[in-house]
């Protein structure tokens, strides 16, 4: 394979994880204690939201680093492997994880709602985290039964 298109595929893992990690810090702590002084959220919703943010952009980082590893077995020509399938593995419990997180953003926040536009965004995401899950799961299994032949 093109070696430009391993460094095009990292490049963009390593922004993304950089943007990750920009927001995780600065955007949505932010964002929780503007929505405490205006919209009058309680200080424990701030903390529990920040908290679950956190953890879900945490999920990001750890799939992108996964990523990364998956990228560069496939560059040294290394796929299938065992070493690869935890990769893969690593990936899928990143996955299981943040699709979870939705469904607790949910049912922390409709007490607080007053707009359905975010709760229907949280369900395409959701969806979205569902879908990877579930094709992260079928290639984990299609792999781990080429490396057992």
């Amino acid at each position: 394979m093109s070696e430009f298109r391993f460094i095009v595929a990292k490049a963009g893992f390593l922004l993304l994880f950089l943007g990750l990690t920009l927001v995780q810090f600065l955007s949505f702590p932010g964002q929780f204690e503007h929505m405490r002084r205006t919209q009058g959220i309680s200080l424990l919703i701030e903390v529990a939201l920040t908290i679950v943010v956190g953890l879900w952009i945490l999920c990001g980082q750890v799939a992108l680093y996964c990523l990364w590893q998956i990228v560069e077995s496939m560059r040294r020509q290394q796929f299938y492997l065992v070493q690869n399938l935890n990769w893969i593995a690593r990936l899928l419990m990143c996955f299981k994880v943040a699709s979870v997180i939705p469904a607790v953003l949910f049912l922390m926040l409709v007490p607080e709602a007053d707009d359905p536009g975010f709760f229907v965004m949280l369900t395409i995401v959701a969806l979205f985290l569902f879908s990877l899950t579930a094709t992260t799961s079928l290639l984990k299994d299609q792999i781990a039964s080429k490396i057992s032949k």
